[in-house]
């Protein structure tokens, strides 16, 4: 739902992702970013240059490895992730509370241990 409703602000659903795969974990390598988002390293890093360009991520050599890159939000990309989650989160509100009240804990129970399954992949 973020990824589509990114589409009516400012950056594209792949970079809506990217972004909230970036807050959620703080620094993370290009390549770890492509394996997260299933797509060529290259890919990957043709994606970052745009977001780069446009001032949503700072990329630096790794402290750990130097053949590695640090990506990270900029207070501009925060802010983007930020309103991305804070959309999809308002779409999900909606569409629970169109559930009977009798069955949206159920719903929400069963989303939350879905996302549990979904993070440890």
């Amino acid at each position: 739902m973020g990824r589509e409703r990114a589409r009516a602000g400012e950056v594209t659903p792949q970079q809506a992702e990217t972004l909230q795969l970036i807050a959620q974990r703080g620094a993370v390598s290009t390549s770890t970013l492509a394996t997260l988002l299933g797509i060529d390293p290259s890919t990957a890093s043709r994606n970052l240059t745009g977001l780069e360009r446009e001032g949503y991520i700072s990329r630096k050599k790794g402290t750990s490895d130097g053949r590695q890159t640090d990506v990270r939000l900029t207070p501009r990309g925060k802010r983007t992730a930020d309103a991305v989650l804070a959309d999809s989160q308002k779409a999900l509100g909606a569409l629970v509370d169109k559930l009977p009240r009798a069955e949206r804990g159920r719903v929400i129970e069963a989303l939350e241990a879905l996302a549990k399954v979904l993070d440890s992949e």
